[in-house]
């Protein structure tokens, strides 16, 4: 296995803003790296429909590798989704999302094996929960939202088994992340979101480090991840031009 250090770029809740992102179009990146974003990096909402949404298209020109499905990426409406979906280059996370319809394919996925540098890298999603399971807004959409901490033990660990390291894209908020971290077997690191919180140090939950850098592009979120028992990990909140 490779010695090279792995560098992760990350976003959260940047609602159309593109500061974060024209920090990382500057940034001298390392030949071993990473950009992911935990969810509601666009304008528009899960009612509110936007025709384009130009932060997804700069994302996919920088490069991004997935992003976690926020309460702005999700939509009720599948023409919606399909409409968002062609401006993304990156595969769209959220394991905790089922159409009960079948009407979905393709618009959304429990996980993403990315290999990068040597590295071989398990990354997952899932979204804030809208309503529970079987309520009547369930029957009325055709979407039902699992339980994270239902749904994403066994996904975890099956990554783990497979990948180097494992990252949870999440958009739970950062409360819910310190509670679901030990919950999840071989977990590594927790890249959050929805809760706006600009995390100076990373939150320990046992083993699993969890960040989250704020909101609306003021910072860039950057880690540097070294192999080892337990791994070496490096945080950073670059400040940002919102």
């Amino acid at each position: 296995m490779s010695g090279n250090p792995l560098t992760i770029y990350f976003t959260n809740d940047m609602h159309g803003c593109d500061g974060a992102l024209s920090r990382l179009e500057q940034e001298e990146k390392p030949p071993v790296c990473l950009a992911l974003d935990a969810g509601d990096a666009v304008r528009g909402s899960n009612t509110v429909f936007r025709r384009r949404e130009p932060i997804l298209e700069r994302m996919s020109r920088l490069g991004y590798a997935a992003q976690a499905m926020g309460n702005r990426e999700f939509h009720y409406l599948r023409s919606v989704q399909r409409q968002r979906s062609r401006q993304r280059a990156f595969p769209l996370l959220a394991a905790n999302l089922v159409d009960l319809r079948g009407t979905s394919s393709g618009l959304w996925e429990k996980q993403a094996v990315l290999e990068v540098g040597g590295w071989k890298v398990g990354v997952f999603g899932a979204t804030v929960v809208q309503y529970p399971v079987g309520a009547w807004w369930e029957r009325l959409t055709g979407f039902r939202f699992l339980a994270p901490e239902d749904c994403l033990p066994a996904l975890c660990c099956e990554l783990k088994k497979r990948c180097d390291l494992v990252i949870f894209l999440s958009h739970l908020g950062l409360d819910r992340d310190r509670g679901l971290a030990p919950r999840l077997p071989g977990l590594d690191l927790i890249l959050g979101g929805h809760t706006h919180v600009a995390l100076d140090h990373p939150v320990e939950a046992g083993s699993v480090r969890i960040v989250q850098a704020g909101s609306h592009s003021r910072y860039l979120g950057r880690l540097v991840v070294r192999r080892g028992s337990p791994l070496e990990v490096d945080y950073r909140l670059l400040e940002c031009q919102a």
